[in-house]
C-alpha cells in the first residue's frame, strides 16, 4: 500500500512537473471562482466557462511544442484566458461554448497527425478513458469531503453557518484543480494493459450488445427508407436526429473493429459507407425540405454541418486511400470552425439572414430568435424592509429557495415555507404587464430592475437574471435568484 502511495506521488509530481502552464491555470480558475463567490459577482464568468477549452488548448500546444524555440508559444499560451474577460456574458451553455469545447478535443486528437487508424482510436479511449477516471474520482472525492464535514459539523457542533462557503470552495477546489491534475496524471500514463483489446469486456460489449443494437437500427431504418419510397412521402422531422445517432454509430464501432479478438461484423463495418447511404438520403431530403419551407435557425445550421461531417466520413471511408479518422476531424473541425467564428456566416448570421430572406412576411417575425439577458447592477432599493435572505437554488439554513422547474417558479422562505408560485407564463405576462410591455414587444433595459423584481403584500422577491429565448413566443430557459426581503 505504501508503495503504491509512493507511486502515485511520484506520477502526480511528474505530471505537475512537465504540465506547468496547465497547472497555474487550473489554480486560478480555482481562485477566480472563489473570488466571484465572495464578491457575489460575474466578473471571471466568462474566463470561468471557457477555462476547459483554454486548458485543453494549452495541454494540446504543450504536446505539439516540445523544441525549445516553439516552448515559448506554450508559456505564452497562460495568458490566453484574458480575451475572455472582454466577452458579454453570455447564457450558460451556449452553442459557441459548446462546438468551441469540440473543436479543441478535436484539435487535440489530430495533433499528433496519426494517419493510421488504429492508433488515432487508440489514443481517442485512452483520452476518454482518462477523462472518465479523472472525472468519477473528483466526483468521489467531492462527495466524500461533503459527508465528512457534514458528519463534522453534526458532531462537534460547529461551522454551522458556513456550509455554503465550504460547499462551494469545496467545489472549486476539487474541480477546478484536483480533476485536472488527475486528468493530466491518467493521460500521461502509456500502458499496453490498458488496451481494448486485453478486455473481455470489450469484446462481448461490441460483439454482443452494441453492434447487434446497430444491425436493428439498419433494419429499421431501411425499411422505413422503403415505405416512404413506396408512398412516395417525406421523412418525419426526428428521423435527422436517428440518422445522425446511426451514422455516427457505425464509423465509431467501425473504428472500434481493430481491437476486438473475434470480429463478427466485418462484413457489416467494410461497406459501413454503403451501409449508411440510404439513411443519409433521408436526412438530406427531410433537412432541406424543412429549410425551404421554415429557413434556417441557429440549431439546424448546425444540423446541416454535422449532416455534411458525417457524410464526407462516408465519402472518405469508400475510398480506401482517404479511409482516415484525422481526415474526418480535419473536414470537422473546418466546418464546425467556419460556421462558429468567422464573421458574417456563423450560425446566427445564415439564421438572421435566412429568417430576413423569407417571402411569407407575415410570418417572418414569428420564425426569428432573439436571445435575451435580463440582469441589472442598480442597487436595490430595501427602504421599509426589516429582514433580507439570500435566495439560492438549493435548500440551506438561513437562505430563502428558488425552484425554476417544470415550466414553474416557486419560492420559499428561511423556514421552507411556500411565498410564491406561478406558471412561466404567468409569471412573465405579470412582469411585462407591470411595466407597459406586450409579450412581444421590445425589452428596453430600464425596465430591467423592475422586471428582476417581485413585489408582493409584506415582502419582496429580487432576481438576479431572467434568460429569455423569443420567436414567436416568450420561452424562460432559467431564472437566478438574488435575495428576498420581509418587512
Amino acid at each position: 500500500m505504501r508503495k503504491k502511495i509512493e507511486l502515485f506521488g511520484l506520477r502526480m509530481k511528474a505530471a505537475v512537473q512537465s504540465h506547468p502552464v496547465e497547472v497555474s491555470l487550473s489554480v486560478l480558475a480555482c481562485a477566480m471562482g472563489c473570488y466571484d463567490y465572495e464578491s457575489e459577482g460575474s466578473f471571471f464568468d466568462m474566463v470561468l466557462q471557457y477555462m476547459p477549452v483554454v486548458f485543453l488548448f494549452v495541454y494540446t500546444l504543450n504536446r505539439c511544442c516540445a523544441r525549445m524555440r516553439r516552448r515559448l508559444l506554450y508559456y505564452f499560451s497562460a495568458l490566453l484566458w484574458i480575451p475572455f474577460l472582454m466577452m458579454p456574458v453570455e447564457r450558460s451553455f451556449s452553442s459557441t461554448h459548446l462546438v468551441s469545447l469540440i473543436i479543441v478535443i478535436l484539435v487535440y486528437l489530430g495533433s499528433g497527425w496519426m494517419k493510421d487508424n488504429k492508433r488515432f482510436v487508440e489514443n481517442t479511449l485512452f483520452f476518454v478513458r482518462s477523462l472518465l477516471y479523472a472525472g468519477g474520482l473528483s466526483v468521489v472525492i467531492y462527495v466524500l469531503s461533503g459527508s465528512i464535514y457534514k458528519s463534522i459539523q453534526y458532531i462537534f457542533e460547529i461551522w454551522q453557518d458556513e456550509a455554503e462557503r465550504i460547499i462551494a470552495y469545496t467545489a472549486f477546489i476539487v474541480f477546478s484543480i484536483i480533476f485536472p491534475l488527475l486528468f493530466l496524471m491518467f493521460n500521461e500514463r502509456r500502458e499496453r494493459s490498458w488496451l481494448p483489446s486485453k478486455s473481455k469486456l470489450f469484446d462481448v460489449l461490441l460483439n454482443y450488445v452494441l453492434s447487434p443494437a446497430l444491425l436493428i437500427y439498419a433494419v429499421i431504418l431501411y425499411l422505413y427508407f422503403i415505405k416512404i419510397a413506396v408512398l412516395w412521402s417525406l421523412p418525419k422531422g426526428a428521423v435527422a436526429s436517428i440518422v445522425v445517432s446511426f451514422t455516427a454509430a457505425a464509423f465509431i464501432l467501425k473504428g472500434c473493429q481493430v481491437f476486438l479478438t473475434r470480429r463478427y461484423y466485418d462484413w457489416f463495418y467494410d461497406h459501413a459507407s454503403l451501409a449508411v447511404f440510404p439513411a443519409l438520403v433521408m436526412f438530406w431530403i427531410g433537412t432541406l425540405y424543412r429549410i425551404r419551407e421554415y429557413g434556417f435557425t441557429e440549431p439546424r445550421v448546425y444540423l446541416v454541418v454535422v449532416g455534411l461531417i458525417l457524410t464526407g466520413a462516408a465519402v472518405l471511408f469508400s475510398v480506401k486511400r482517404w479511409a482516415s479518422y484525422l481526415y474526418v476531424a480535419c473536414w470537422a473541425i473546418l466546418l464546425l470552425a467556419s460556421v462558429t467564428y468567422i464573421p458574417g456566416m456563423t450560425a446566427k448570421n445564415i439564421e438572421h439572414i435566412s429568417q430576413m430572406s423569407r417571402k411569407d412576411d407575415p410570418m417572418k417575425k414569428s420564425w426569428e430568435v432573439e436571445y435575451v439577458h435580463i440582469s441589472s447592477d442598480k442597487p436595490v432599493d430595501i427602504r421599509g424592509y426589516n429582514t433580507m435572505a439570500s435566495l439560492r437554488s438549493y435548500k440551506m439554513s438561513d437562505a430563502a429557495r428558488l425552484v425554476a422547474e417544470n415550466d414553474t417558479i416557486a419560492v420559499y422562505d428561511e423556514e421552507d415555507v411556500l411565498v410564491y408560485q406561478k406558471s412561466y407564463d404567468g409569471f412573465l405576462d405579470g412582469q411585462l404587464r407591470k411595466v407597459g410591455l406586450s409579450q412581444l414587444a421590445p425589452i428596453p433595459e430600464s425596465v430591467y430592475p423592475d422586471l428582476l423584481r417581485i413585489d408582493m403584500d409584506s415582502s419582496a422577491i429580487i432576481l438576479e437574471a431572467i434568460d429569455l429565448r423569443r420567436d414567436s413566443a416568450n420561452h424562460i430557459n432559467y431564472i437566478i435568484g438574488s435575495c428576498y426581503l420581509k418587512q
